[in-house]
């Protein structure tokens, strides 16, 4: 699905104005460019003679979404008794519109959830349906579509394709192309597919993995992700002048992204991930570690784990020639770098740290994702309550007397 086409888009209705996508532009004291995006709405009245000059009258309505701008306008519209505009059947086939809706996802989400989205249109669902057009899909087309994807791809992909196919629908309704998702009438046959379990080491596989590292110039990014719970791309975006050993903080800021060989810095996953964590004892000493290691090198790079010429570090060459040979090492093969976030929190909860202090150490949107995530930890968790309980109230199992 080439990307170089130009959406078709729909044709307005005898007095229904203009409706367009507008970003705003602008530059903050300290230098940064910020961009907000909204939806314009404008209806034309005509021409209007004010003190000797013509002028037209365009009333305008601003919205965070197409469909709160037309709101407004149809409102203004029924307040000086016009009728709001009827929509003309639209022939937008979903191929067209697929690429409306990867470049609103370029606008709105982050590079790599854009590059996914592309990906699982092209592959997995234009070759099906792509010819048909939004208005006549059908409930029916889209679960034929489900049925022949089954045997082709995974339980994880199928629902992958569901949520993308929900968002690229979602927006047409909000765009007024159609009026309702077909899938909302197939909600209880939708693909599901049921995370597993996550996954974290026990405190004597964490020795062992910390043992095979010893000695590694990279060290220290295991041992701080095992003692701060950071993302990988946020550990490889680290910089000196993030760090405050004398006060025990660490700043995330920005993560380092890979899409197609490029490497760039982005903002934190979510706000919540943009964080100013307490570390550990560990986590200090990992990080003085890595300075003399630095000191060493004789590099000036202003990031905490570079490559050994300075640069940032790229995921495969750290997974290939780091991570996967201590983990052979440590009789770990198939570990998964991730596994470290996973056993970070994991340590924490089973040591009663409040879920929401988890939850914002290790940057997550909500609480319910932790508690979601690790419920399986919830039955030990529950024992130490109960067993609090008992010692709040002052209960004491008595020693059963001895018979003779």
């Amino acid at each position: 699905m080439a990307r170089t086409k130009t959406t078709r888009q729909r044709r307005r209705t005898r007095g229904e104005g203009t409706l367009y996508e507008k970003t705003r532009t602008w530059k903050t004291a300290d230098g940064k460019t910020r961009s907000k995006t909204y939806w314009v709405a404008m209806v034309s009245e005509g021409y209007v003679s004010e003190n000797g000059r013509r002028q037209r009258q365009r009333p305008t309505f601003y919205g965070e979404t197409a469909a709160e701008a037309r709101a407004m306008r149809d409102r203004y519209l029924a307040e000086v008794g016009k009728e709001a505009p009827q929509e003309q059947e639209d022939s937008t086939s979903l191929e067209q519109y697929a690429l409306r809706f990867l470049d609103h996802s370029d606008a709105h989400t982050r590079a790599t959830t854009s590059r996914s989205y592309e990906q699982v249109l092209r592959l997995h669902i234009v070759p099906y349906i792509g010819r048909c057009r939004l208005a006549e899909l059908s409930p029916d087309r889209i679960k034929s579509m489900y049925e022949q994807l089954k045997s082709k791809v995974s339980a994880s992909m199928l629902a992958r394709v569901h949520v993308v196919l929900r968002a690229m629908l979602n927006l047409a309704v909000e765009e007024r192309v159609i009026t309702s998702s077909p899938l909302v009438s197939i909600r209880k046959a939708a693909p599901r597919h049921k995370r597993p379990r996550v996954e974290a080491l026990q405190n004597s596989q964490v020795k062992t993995l910390r043992k095979a590292a010893k000695g590694h110039r990279l060290e220290s990014l295991i041992n701080l992700a095992v003692a701060t719970g950071l993302r990988q791309g946020e550990l490889f975006a680290l910089r000196w002048s993030d760090v405050d050993l004398r006060r025990r903080k660490l700043s995330v800021v920005r993560s380092a992204q890979e899409i197609d060989g490029e490497i760039t810095y982005v903002d934190p996953k979510t706000d919540s991930s943009r964080r100013r964590v307490t570390l550990s004892k560990i986590a200090v000493a990992a990080i003085e570690k890595r300075a003399k290691i630095a000191d060493r090198e004789g590099h000036r790079s202003e990031l905490i784990f570079p490559t050994e010429r300075g640069y940032v570090l790229r995921k495969s060459n750290f997974l290939r020639r780091v991570w996967q040979p201590v983990c052979l090492t440590a009789g770990l093969p198939h570990l998964k770098f991730h596994t470290l976030r996973h056993t970070w929190a994991s340590l924490l909860l089973t040591e009663n740290v409040h879920p929401k202090v988890v939850q914002e150490m290790g940057g997550w949107s909500s609480i319910r994702i932790v508690l979601d995530t690790y419920s399986h930890l919830i039955p030990t968790m529950q024992a130490q309550a109960a067993n609090a309980l008992d010692r709040a109230l002052g209960y004491r199992t008595r020693a059963r007397k001895k018979t003779v």
